[in-house]
């Protein structure tokens, strides 16, 4: 949608900007791009390059946003993001700056702290899903993957709530 070459610099607030003038619906999309934003720097999925959010076109020039995909944790990687929160901030680091953004998104104070809340809950209890069978980890790959999702950010998110 964006017309955008992975080498260059890119922003959530980018895609935001195109969601807000192209989608459908666009509430919805803002919340659930926020919603990625979130759960990429909580996972430390540091490969969230901007062709990793994808468009549908719905009909009439509308468009709305793709479901996620390429969604993968680095566990020996830090918590920054490949995609800047916006233009002045840079490199998505610190999950205290992308609730303080959550506006941008157009989302209230209580709505920000219950899309957080949901998505730390999710992230919290990723060593069960990872246990189970679809996925089928071992306890060592738990021990290899642990620090993709328990780290700095996860504990201040948990503060935050």
């Amino acid at each position: 949608m964006l017309q955008a070459s992975r080498q260059d610099d890119h922003a959530y607030s980018q895609i935001a900007d195109c969601i807000v003038a192209r989608c459908a619906d666009p509430k919805r999309d803002l919340e659930e791009l926020w919603r990625r934003l979130v759960f990429n720097l909580l996972i430390t999925n540091v490969d969230d390059h901007v062709r990793n959010h994808g468009f549908l076109h719905v009909e009439h020039g509308q468009w709305r946003l793709a479901p996620a995909f390429d969604i993968n944790p680095f566990p020996d990687k830090d918590p920054e993001l490949k995609l800047w929160l916006n233009e002045d901030y840079g490199p998505v680091d610190s999950i205290e700056a992308v609730v303080s953004a959550a506006g941008y998104f157009r989302l209230g104070a209580d709505e920000a702290k219950r899309v957080l809340g949901e998505v730390y809950n999710a992230a919290r209890d990723w060593k069960r899903v990872a246990k189970s069978a679809p996925v089928g980890m071992t306890d060592d790959d738990l021990g290899a993957f642990a620090p993709a999702f328990e780290n700095e950010q996860m504990e201040v998110a948990a503060t935050l709530l």
